[in-house]
This record gives C-alpha cells, structure tokens and sequence, in this order.
C-alpha cells in the first residue's frame, strides 16, 4: 500500500534504511529559502521522520524546479550522499512541448549559461557549461508533442533552455516560452535508475505521469 506523508505532498515511491525517494508534485520547492521556510519538501519529509519516530538525516541527491514534478533523491546520511553524488544516475522525464516536434528522437548538445542581468533565467550561450539531453517522441497531439527526456547534465532549467532552444518549449513555461507568470510547466520526472549504495545493484524507480498534466493532451 502506498504510504503517504501528506495529501499535498504526494507518496513514498521507495525507502530503505540508505535512502528516500519522494514523488512530489508541482508547486513545491524542495528546499526551504528566507521566503518560504515551512511549505517545501524537506520540511514534508522532517515532519514523516518525526512521526515514524526515525533519525535518519535529509540529504537531497537530486533536485527539480518547484514546478516541475516527480521523483527526488534524499539519502539518509552524508556519506550516502556523497557516494550517491558521484555515481551515475539515469534520469528521464515525461514532457509535453509546444508544436509538433518532426523527428522521432534526437540529441541536444548546447552549453548553458546564467543570462545576463537574471538571477533565474538561463540560456544556450558559448559562455556557458557543456550541456547534453535526448528525447524520444512517444505521441503527438494538434499543436503538442508528448516526449521522453533523459539528461546526461545537470544544469539548472536544462530540459526548459534545451527544448526552448530548438523551438519546442514545454507546454505553459513562461520564463522560456510565452512570457508570463510561472505556472506548472509539462514536466514530469518520472524515472530514476542508479547502482544502489549498499547492495550496488541497479535500482529503478518509476511514477506515472499526473493527472494534471494528462488532462492536457486526453
């Protein structure tokens, strides 16, 4: 059965004694800041530790945007973390773009960088770091393309820059796309694999895309 930490929060995807994996969904920041100490995910998962009465720590390994949804990493000690930090870990995403991407899969290799006078926005720049995703058509849809996305970097906001890049934008990002408010952009981390850090076997964990995010192409 599936265990919950809070109906906004969302479900456990896996847990041992060596890690968490925390399917959260959009609208939620996963650390807190100065402006928003109590509504994130590290406060959600604190509060399941203390009534499970559990000592584990909260490491987070892996990160997504507030807006994006999906599965994150938190080991339970720092030694975890630094092992699991410096494994390789396969990453996909389900994401819905705007238009109708012609060709089946491809490759996106374009260095990132900050842009200039943004403390948020990033762009493709020869200023920027080395930066490289693949995607892989699953359905197109009148005027938008459900794909699967992989990283092989993790820059901020990549698969965001990436796709707004070749001029694919995901469905209602307005910092990449159509300017405008943040909202929930069509992006969903649905699958991370990696060597466990105990056993060193392959561990892969997957969700589903979301029903807020199905609604917009069914």
């Amino acid at each position: 059965m599936m265990k919950k930490i809070s109906s906004h929060l969302g479900a456990i995807a896996y847990e041992d004694e060596y890690i968490l994996i925390v399917d959260k969904p959009a609208g939620i920041l996963i650390h807190p800041t100065v402006n928003e100490r109590e509504n994130t995910l590290y406060n959600y998962v604190a509060d399941y530790y203390l009534r499970k009465n559990s000592s584990s720590g909260i490491h987070p390994v892996s990160r997504l945007d507030r807006n994006t949804s999906g599965l994150v990493l938190f080991a339970k000690n720092p030694a975890i973390q630094n092992l699991l930090s410096h494994q390789i870990m396969i990453k996909e995403y389900l994401g819905i773009a705007i238009g109708y991407l012609p060709s089946d899969e491809g490759i996106i290799e374009a260095p990132i960088a900050r842009k200039e006078n943004s403390i948020i926005e990033r762009c493709v720049s020869p200023a920027g770091k080395y930066a490289k995703t693949t995607y892989r058509v699953l359905d197109r849809y009148k005027n938008k393309t459900l794909i699967q996305v992989r990283l092989f970097t993790g820059r901020t906001h990549q698969i965001r820059v990436h796709l707004a890049h070749i001029g694919y934008p995901l469905y209602n990002d307005n910092l990449y796309g159509i300017p405008g408010p943040q909202h929930r952009h069509a992006l969903h981390a649905w699958k991370l694999s990696f060597p466990h850090p105990s056993s060193g076997k392959l561990l892969e964990v997957t969700r589903t895309m979301p029903d807020d995010l199905r609604k917009i192409i069914y």
